[in-house]
């Protein structure tokens, strides 16, 4: 399929940030693709104002020399010099197709967390696909293999660590490099302990078919009241919000399949987002490769890891936070050295876990500085 192009649509997102003094020798590599996952309702547009403003961020960045790499080969210095950010709503939330890329045909089809996994694997394959082969095209002295950063929240987070996990045991499909990931306001742990789990868990038990009744309330509430009369009552029940966060509410909650896609995917989260899964690997506390080792792909360095949690955040319990800052911000490697570790930032800002609704200028400048120490 053609490559994006620059875009913002319902469904998906694409911008490009290019140094305007970029070098012969810095055209040569590929652009680092910056991917977003989203939280649960996977709407893609609530998100454009923060990757909007996420791209302002990096290319100033990028143009004052923040943001660099060294070259394998001369150790030099040198301005990285394309970013790619993208990013897609998840499967069954799209609002311009109703039917994504595997819906059965018989019915309408309700995604799990686990689909929604592989859908995103699948988006991410295909991209950097295209990219080398939109890249490699036009020369053949590309260096290396594309990099890739993952940003996830809520439950996008979960999703990026388990495709973290995916890539890396994938050793033959892999054509790419995930090279760092920003997780915020992560949900990766006992999610059905945090206070909006314990209430949706409850909910849950009360009425076992919650998500259809739900769901047809919704389409009775859209059907019966006029446009004008809904967007009046998104904005009060939200207390005024952005005009693009109400109206991507209005969407969803208009959208055939969206309302009871969200609350089928969130019961699974109950019941799949419980312990600690992964190894040290994964969440990068294994020590660096050297000699040897570094050529061997199953021991390729980990990715850069960022973890930023809330306080107070309903859709993390607080004692979680607690047990995975403990455990994995300053653990230790199985040969007793100390590992690089994911670094782990507990906000001070009173951030809200839904970010994107009010804060996204201001979340937006911090994941522009993760990503800029993730590529240093």
């Amino acid at each position: 399929m053609p490559f994006p192009r620059p875009h913002i649509s319902p469904d998906s997102f694409f911008h490009e940030t290019t140094a305007s003094s970029a070098s012969t020798s810095q055209a040569s590599r590929y652009p680092t693709t910056i991917y977003f996952i989203t939280g649960n309702p996977g709407l893609i547009s609530y998100y454009h104002a923060f990757l909007s403003s996420l791209g302002q961020k990096l290319s100033s960045l990028i143009g004052n020399g923040s943001i660099s790499v060294r070259n394998p080969e001369s150790h030099e210095r040198m301005s990285k010099s394309t970013i790619h950010i993208l990013g897609h709503s998840l499967a069954g939330f799209e609002l311009e197709s109703e039917r994504p890329t595997k819906a059965k045909e018989d019915g309408e089809h309700y995604y799990s967390l686990e689909e929604q996994i592989c859908y995103v694997q699948e988006k991410l394959k295909g991209h950097m696909a295209d990219l080398r082969s939109e890249y490699s095209s036009a020369t053949s002295s590309f260096a290396g293999r594309p990099k890739l950063i993952l940003i996830g929240h809520s439950v996008g987070t979960y999703m990026t660590m388990e495709i973290l996990r995916r890539h890396r045991e994938s050793l033959r499909e892999r054509d790419f490099d995930i090279v760092g990931g920003v997780l915020l306001f992560p949900t990766v742990k006992d999610i059905s302990a945090s206070p909006s789990g314990r209430k949706l868990t409850f909910l849950l038990r009360l009425i076992p078919r919650l998500a259809l009744v739900v769901s047809i309330f919704a389409r009775i509430l859209t059907t019966l009241l006029p446009s004008s009369i809904l967007t009046a009552i998104v904005n009060l029940v939200m207390k005024g919000p952005p005009r693009e966060a109400a109206a991507a509410t209005c969407s969803f909650l208009r959208s055939k399949r969206g309302v009871r896609q969200a609350l089928h995917m969130a019961a699974d989260e109950m019941r799949t987002i419980t312990t600690d899964k992964w190894t040290d690997d994964v969440w990068g506390v294994s020590s660096p490769p050297t000699g040897e080792a570094k050529s061997k792909p199953e021991l390729a360095p980990p990715a850069q890891l960022f973890f930023y949690f809330g306080r107070n955040d309903h859709w993390v319990a607080e004692r979680t936070r607690e047990e995975i800052v403990a455990a994995r911000g300053s653990a230790e490697t199985k040969d007793g050295g100390k590992g690089k570790g994911p670094r782990m930032v507990i906000c001070e800002e009173a951030v809200p876990h839904a970010f994107c609704l009010r804060h996204s200028e201001l979340m937006a400048g911090k994941t522009a500085d993760m990503i800029s120490e993730i590529l240093r």
